[in-house]
């Protein structure tokens, strides 16, 4: 079983850049989450339900939102679980407003030079269901399916999709949400020591 603290599971802040501090991360975009809108709350609340109200914030760009409990797009790896190649797995939320209709993908990678466990990953058949038991969170981890693309099918409504980020380095990331008439960019930190071929993580 996958424990998580409710302490450990609250969004970093993003500080101030430290030379050296692989926990003080600075990436050139670092927007602040904004608010969910009424129809997501009900969504949003299901999904992290040990979360309180500041933490109900999103990734914002156009007409997509992703909640991933991050902080100005930092997020904790704290309680996450890692697959059998050491790649982290993190829950996040997609939303897409029914202003936007047409089928929408994602993909995502590190800013930098392509290397390695530099692409991001997406679970295509949603996430991890967790419980909150007292000061725990209980998620039960079982196997997904991870692919560089995830698409979202056509619709006239709000779409919310859940998914598992599969992230093999730290930094600054990017997410490219694409769809007929749509090319927007949410951009994601991934703080903490990286990730090297020889040893591990925080090598």
């Amino acid at each position: 079983m996958r424990l998580l603290s409710l302490v450990a599971v609250v969004a970093l802040g993003s500080g101030t850049a430290q030379a050296g501090n692989p926990w003080q991360l600075r990436c050139s975009s670092m927007p602040a989450e904004q608010r969910l809108p009424a129809a997501l709350e009900g969504a949003a609340r299901a999904f992290v339900p040990w979360a309180g109200s500041r933490a109900m914030r999103a990734l914002h760009a156009g007409p997509i939102y992703v909640l991933a409990l991050s902080n100005h797009t930092a997020i904790s790896r704290d309680g996450d679980a890692t697959d059998s190649a050491g790649e982290y797995l993190h829950r996040a939320l997609v939303a897409i407003a029914p202003s936007q209709h047409g089928t929408v993908s994602l993909t995502g990678h590190r800013l930098g030079a392509a290397g390695p466990r530099t692409e991001l990953e997406f679970s295509t058949d949603g996430s991890d269901r967790c419980t909150v038991h007292g000061v725990d969170v209980d998620c039960v981890p079982r196997p997904h399916h991870f692919a560089p693309i995830l698409r979202i099918a056509a619709s006239s409504g709000w779409r919310v999709v859940r998914t598992e980020l599969r992230i093999g380095r730290t930094g600054c990331f990017e997410i490219t949400v694409s769809s007929s008439g749509l090319d927007e960019r949410i951009p994601l930190a991934v703080p903490g020591p990286d990730w090297s071929p020889a040893a591990g993580w925080g090598g």
